[in-house]
């Protein structure tokens, strides 16, 4: 066994996990001493050797798109260096969509890159600050990026991006999470949880990691997404201005034609995101959002998110009705990636349909 230690580098954002409780709020650690303390305990249990750099220091529902290219280029400039991992400390509130932006960019990295945050500050007793390190500290240092394909493309590439967080709030076990797979947390969860439940493997403290590799019990490691044909990371004058060109709209009961032409006005992208089954508001009663996306779409790229193909072998009738207005339908994307994915296609020049093209793969 070798006695080289391991080096890997981490990234710290501000979030919860960077943050100390006030006297009637959790604040983010202007001074990140916390952090850093955290990070160094988390260093000697494990024996690494951890360099940190902080280019943000922000509670995470501050974060802009402009704000995800300053994370991509710590990551980038991180995989210039002989580090053997990258771990990313984030808020969870807007973790997936961060999360997303690197994978998005994943071909461009060239070291496995793990988030992580915590849904308790530091200072409080029940945290779980301590677990979401050592286990992306361990996840990333380990030799487990899952390896391409021949069948493998630019736009099909396995994503060497994942999340490592508590399985419960026992704080007894983390699990590594795809990011492609990660769904953004819901009001009353206190975990993270993946599209269909998969999980990449599994770190329980008195042990370390387990299970990390394996196709059974659900375990999945390698999950393709897709990438950005660029080798480029956008602008920030240039993600500023395709802010301007997108929007990202859920549907509802009673969704009028007055809301999705105020929405998409001007918008060479409109995300939408529809209900659970992959349907939305459909017939004599609903006929607004299926004569709106026929009457506008040959200006506005529509993206339907989502229809889940493991449990839907026949689409319904309002499935096929987007489709048939002009509307393109994918299968298993979340609708923030969606988002993200197309928001940074534009500052990257893309058109319309170049977009479509390298979603191609998904489109049902």
């Amino acid at each position: 066994m070798s006695s080289v230690k391991k080096k890997i580098t981490v990234i710290t954002t501000g979030g919860t996990i960077g943050s100390i409780l006030q006297s009637d709020h959790v604040a983010v650690d202007s001074s990140t001493h916390k952090i850093a303390q955290e990070i160094e305990a988390a260093k000697q249990t494990l024996g690494f050797d951890v360099d940190v750099v902080s280019p943000i220091n922000k509670n995470s529902e501050v974060l802009s798109p402009a704000d995800w290219l300053t994370i991509l280029h710590a990551i980038d400039a991180a995989c210039q260096t002989d580090c053997d991992g990258i771990v990313v400390t984030h808020g969870t509130d807007t973790m997936a969509y961060t999360v997303a932006a690197a994978a998005t960019f994943s071909h461009l990295w060239t070291k496995k890159v793990c988030f992580t945050g915590a849904f308790l500050a530091p200072d409080l007793p029940a945290s779980d600050t301590a677990l979401s390190l050592l286990s992306a500290l361990a996840f990333a240092a380990a030799e487990t990026t899952p390896e391409t394909t021949p069948e493998t493309t630019p736009e099909t590439q396995t994503s060497g991006v994942f999340v490592a967080f508590r399985s419960d709030e026992t704080n007894s076990e983390a699990k590594i999470l795809n990011a492609f797979d990660l769904k953004p947390m819901g009001f009353d969860e206190a975990v993270f949880n993946t599209v269909y439940d998969r999980v990449v493997g599994r770190y329980v403290p008195e042990v370390g990691l387990i299970d990390v590799g394996l196709s059974e019990a659900g375990l999945q490691p390698s999950v393709r997404n897709p990438t950005i044909n660029s080798d480029v990371i956008p602008a920030e004058e240039a993600i500023t201005a395709a802010q301007q060109k997108i929007a990202c709209l859920p549907l509802y009961p009673g969704l009028d034609r007055g809301t999705l032409q105020a929405v998409s006005a001007g918008k060479e992208v409109v995300v939408i995101q529809l209900y659970h089954s992959g349907t939305g508001p459909f017939g004599e009663s609903y006929p607004d959002v299926v004569a709106h996306i026929q009457e506008s779409s040959s200006d506005t790229l529509y993206l339907l998110g989502s229809f889940p193909g493991k449990h839907i072998a026949t689409p319904y009738g309002s499935t096929h009705a987007l489709i048939a207005s002009g509307g393109v339908l994918y299968r298993d994307i979340q609708p923030h990636f969606l988002y993200v994915f197309a928001l940074l296609a534009l500052a990257s020049g893309k058109s319309r349909s170049e977009i479509r093209e390298m979603l191609k793969g998904w489109e049902v």
